[in-house]
């Protein structure tokens, strides 16, 4: 996995083999010195194997079918996601941003504090829906992504916290169903992750940090 970063991965794992967030999450050790974790840059990602496997470019496609079929629920329906087109769509891209975020912690966290859980936003455009947030957990570690377009990658860090020092609930959206949410609070702020219902799976996330922080406190 590592050979996909280039020549900034390999320089990255050379010097430390784990990086690390401070106590407070406000900053990260690249293995030579202390990085303000607002001014962290990912570097570009290698090709996950949802890429490799061409089902990107069928995601596209999908995405783009879907342009009509929104707008339709939209002003018929007044909210979007009601469309086979449109769920299946943001089915596939949620699963290649999960496959970044992987790569993305590991990054960030080192080899020995994988991704447990994740989750990706949606959220509305001109004429379609875009992914902007995703949080991923480990076993020691929330963090919020920004993703830097809809095409794009986790590329910054909006939220770097212990497990214990961050709080996630989740909201079950209208119905019960329609526009679900994951918010995430912390010492940096508050971010919620809003996603498609059917195609949104807050469980592993919550399921997760609880067992982090029953781990952690167990520790203590």
């Amino acid at each position: 996995m590592s050979e996909g970063f280039g020549e900034e991965w390999r320089a990255h794992t050379a010097i430390s083999q784990m990086g690390q967030f401070s106590d407070e999450g406000l900053w990260w050790w690249d293995g030579a010195s202390w990085i303000a974790t607002s001014q962290v840059v990912l570097p570009q990602l290698p090709m996950t194997e949802f890429e490799k496997s061409g089902k990107l470019e069928v995601a596209r496609a999908e995405k783009a079918k879907g342009q009509g079929p929104f707008w339709r629920d939209v002003v018929v329906w007044g909210f979007i996601g009601l469309t086979p087109v449109n769920r299946n769509g943001f089915r596939d891209y949620r699963t290649w941003t999960i496959e970044q975020l992987a790569l993305a912690t590991a990054y960030l966290l080192g080899p020995d504090e994988p991704l447990l859980a994740a989750e990706v936003s949606a959220y509305a455009v001109w004429d379609a829906w875009a992914r902007d947030l995703a949080v991923a957990v480990t076993a020691g570690h929330v963090l919020v992504f920004r993703i830097d377009s809809a095409e794009g990658q986790p590329r910054w860090i909006a939220l770097a916290g212990r497990v214990s020092d961050v709080k996630i609930e989740s909201r079950t959206g209208l119905m019960g169903r329609l526009w679900p949410a994951l918010e995430i609070s912390g010492r940096m702020g508050r971010w919620i992750i809003h996603g498609f219902g059917g195609e949104f799976d807050p469980e592993p996330v919550l399921g997760a940090w609880r067992n982090a922080v029953g781990a952690a406190a167990a520790a203590r």
